[in-house]
């Protein structure tokens, strides 16, 4: 199936599929107390980057077959929202995650929810999502519908699984980070439960997520081989 769309579907399934099954209760549960939880860590971040390559080389493999085409006003909203997703992978990245593995002193603090968690409780995932809708919508091919869905997949899918295994947990602190934030990126603070603020996200952090979104913009023709402008 070299060089298929079906050799890129199981690179997807692989993909979507290995992480959930990593990351399901009685796997990861067992794997933490054989291996223990920061070299557990160690094998998912080499997984993902496993697979993540076999789905990039699959997909860059994959023949062209036309869906719906590439609208050029289907950019436009990718322009939009690739700032704000490039900010919050950055913030998210560089700010203490109280949803993570090892978030435990983070659940700890007086604040639970630091700078960007009070946009979002999810700031990576959220940006994964975001990017991968857009290309979606901008490239109608079965191939790029394979590869940017299956990363869509897994960042929604990886949300919900999260929050289902935080719950069954019972954790105080995860309770605390809920009341103050949400999924929803700016429900939080919508409904009065957090206030956002631009210093404690970080101007430091926004600025390289910024400047993130110019790199990628400007450095996709030459990456990538196509234009994001809209024509």
């Amino acid at each position: 199936m070299s060089g298929s769309l079906g050799a890129l579907a199981l690179a997807a399934l692989v993909f979507v599929g290995g992480h959930f099954v990593l990351s399901s209760a009685p796997v990861r549960g067992a794997l933490i107390a054989r291996l223990g939880r920061v070299p557990f860590t160690g094998l998912y971040a080499v997984f993902a980057g496993a697979t993540f390559t076999w789905l990039v080389i699959a997909y860059g493999g994959a023949p062209f077959t036309e869906l719906w085409g590439d609208p050029g006003w289907a950019r436009y909203p990718v322009l939009l929202v690739m700032p704000f997703a490039a900010i919050l992978v950055v913030c998210g990245v560089l700010t203490p995650n109280p949803t993570g593995l090892l978030g435990e002193q983070a659940r700890a603090r007086d604040d639970p929810a630091p700078g960007i968690f009070k946009v979002t409780r999810h700031p990576v995932m959220s940006a994964i999502a975001l990017w991968a809708a857009g290309h979606l919508i901008a490239n109608g091919d079965g191939a790029s519908l394979i590869f940017f869905g299956a990363i869509l997949v897994l960042a929604l899918g990886g949300v919900a699984h999260m929050e289902a295994r935080w719950r069954a947990k019972g954790d105080p602190g995860w309770h605390r980070v809920v009341a103050a934030t949400s999924v929803m990126p700016f429900a939080a603070a919508w409904e009065g439960r957090a206030r956002i603020g631009l210093a404690e996200i970080g101007w430091g952090r926004m600025a390289l997520g910024l400047g993130l979104y110019f790199v990628l913009l400007f450095g996709h023709q030459w990456a990538i081989g196509a234009s994001p402008g809209p024509l």
